[in-house]
């Protein structure tokens, strides 16, 4: 069974987004590369959490980044699918045997890029794709699909360092 405490969950959701929307949407790199660090809260919901709430949860924070970005439903819909397939991808990606954790001492380096990375470029695509209306300037597209993720994964994976528990002997 799965311990969840939901307060801090709540909390985590309320500073991912309080420091998605006025700090972290004004970075941008060379007008290529978008951070959405509000992506890292729904990357590390538990593994095995009711479906319906996860994805209700990445309904609610996409659409509060696409109220605040002016983006019609863009953020909601990558995340829906990001937070629809997370489950399945870590599966996929660390293995069914293993206890499910996304903390970064379970996870370790090699574990996070497998797991993240594909997710967080995933939804990028889906982003970019629907702000474009398809694969027009495919090239331009494509430069800010790998930088963009590149970004996010990079300001992610600093956080999951950061924020990891320290492991005691």
């Amino acid at each position: 069974m799965i311990r969840i405490n939901y307060i801090r969950q709540v909390i985590h959701l309320f500073v991912f987004l309080i420091l998605q929307i006025p700090l972290i949407n004004k970075f941008i790199l060379f007008d290529k590369a978008f951070g959405f660090f509000y992506l890292g809260f729904i990357l590390f919901l538990p593994v095995g959490l009711n479906r319906n709430l996860t994805m209700i949860i990445g309904f609610l924070s996409g659409l509060v980044i696409d109220v605040f970005s002016n983006t019609p439903g863009i953020h909601a819909a990558a995340t829906v699918l990001i937070t629809f397939v997370k489950d399945y991808w870590y599966s996929f990606a660390i293995g069914e045997d293993e206890e499910p954790n996304l903390s970064w001492n379970d996870l370790k380096g090699w574990g996070s890029v497998k797991f993240l990375l594909p997710l967080i470029t995933l939804h990028h695509t889906i982003i970019f794709v629907l702000e474009n209306n398809g694969f027009t300037e495919f090239v331009i597209l494509m430069n800010k699909i790998l930088l963009s993720s590149a970004y996010t994964f990079i300001t992610v994976f600093s956080l999951s360092l950061l924020l990891a528990p320290t492991e005691r002997k």
